[in-house]
């Protein structure tokens, strides 16, 4: 059974924004490729850095589903002071116990991504609730229609934004 569907944590993921301020930077580089950047404001004044070059068709869309749908994850990890590269530690270390809520919020965001390929959020939620049942498992309560329909109206905001951003620019979110 996936441990989002049981872990006690998973609905307070979505509800509170916990860490020190992060500042995401997202500079367009090209079509292709974009690098990310996170400052955060609790290094004494200058703004700690962490940066990486990402592949924008695969990484991007994963990236904000995170940003627009849960506020614990990805996002929230960073924020608690972990650094890119220990996000992208597949041994799970760093994210200590918890490695399995992340296991569970990268299985949700996998599932929203058709959200924003134009699935309903009715689609979403069925298709949702058919993988947990197929498992003998529920799905967290907060996994409703009108969550789905929120990340699409959020995901389209944010898509439309790096859109508008033009090469060389960056588009700038706050944790």
């Amino acid at each position: 059974m996936p441990s989002w569907q049981r872990s006690p944590h998973a609905a307070s993921a979505i509800l509170v924004r916990q860490g020190s301020p992060v500042q995401i930077q997202l500079r367009k580089i090209s079509d292709e490729r974009h690098a990310l950047r996170i400052v955060r404001a609790d290094d004494g004044g200058g703004g700690a850095l962490d940066e990486v070059e990402c592949e924008t068709r695969s990484t991007l869309v994963h990236d904000l589903l995170h940003y627009a749908g849960l506020a614990g994850g990805f996002w929230g990890n960073l924020a608690a002071g972990l650094t890119l590269a220990d996000m992208n530690d597949r041994t799970g270390a760093p994210l200590g116990g918890g490695a399995s809520e992340m296991a569970a919020i990268e299985q949700i965001v996998g599932a929203l991504s058709g959200a924003v390929k134009g699935r309903s959020a009715a689609e979403m939620v069925a298709g949702m609730r058919r993988f947990a049942a197929a498992l003998g498992a529920t799905m967290p309560d907060w996994l409703t229609e009108p969550f789905v329909e929120a990340v699409q109206e959020r995901m389209r905001r944010l898509l439309g934004h790096w859109r508008a951003t033009p090469h060389g620019a960056t588009m700038n979110l706050e944790w």
